[in-house]
């Protein structure tokens, strides 16, 4: 699932520079916000909104040989019952604490999950799928990585 193609929750994000709102932009393929401050949307669907200052490296985050391992690593199945596991444990909270009370058009609740430290999102794209049937479900996932 890439940025482009489901973004829908730009009100949940604030501008990290002065702490507006950021509005998606469609045709620019861009997040901005009333200041002015804007952020492009990569080709693969990631928005960087690390300020220049806040840079301390060229490339922060990991390095293509480690993503390259996750990668393997994941393909091959070994994390897909902790993967399971987090749904139940959500879809479980979400019934012991009264589920979602917004309801989408489409007559779901709607669930919308933040995933700080995503790397790839491998976990947040696990659950957006295994909730979508119960829920209209949606997902941002925040990391210093690409």
């Amino acid at each position: 699932m890439s940025f482009t193609e489901h973004f829908v929750m730009a009100e949940n994000l604030a501008c990290p520079l002065d702490g507006l709102a950021l509005v998606y932009s469609a045709p620019e393929r861009q997040l901005r916000c009333a200041s002015g401050h804007c952020f492009d949307i990569a080709r693969h669907g990631y928005v960087n909104l690390l300020g220049v200052q806040d840079k301390r490296s060229k490339d922060p985050g990991d390095s293509k040989l480690m993503i390259a391992a996750r990668r393997r690593i994941l393909e091959s199945g070994l994390y897909d019952a902790i993967a399971a596991m987090l749904v139940q444990v959500v879809d479980e909270g979400l019934h012991r604490h009264g589920g979602c009370n917004a309801q989408a058009s489409e007559g779901r609740s709607r669930l919308a999950i933040l995933d700080a430290g995503c790397g790839e999102g491998y976990y947040l794209e696990y659950c957006i799928k295994a909730l979508a049937n119960a829920y209209a479900v949606q997902g941002i996932g925040l990391d210093i990585s690409k």
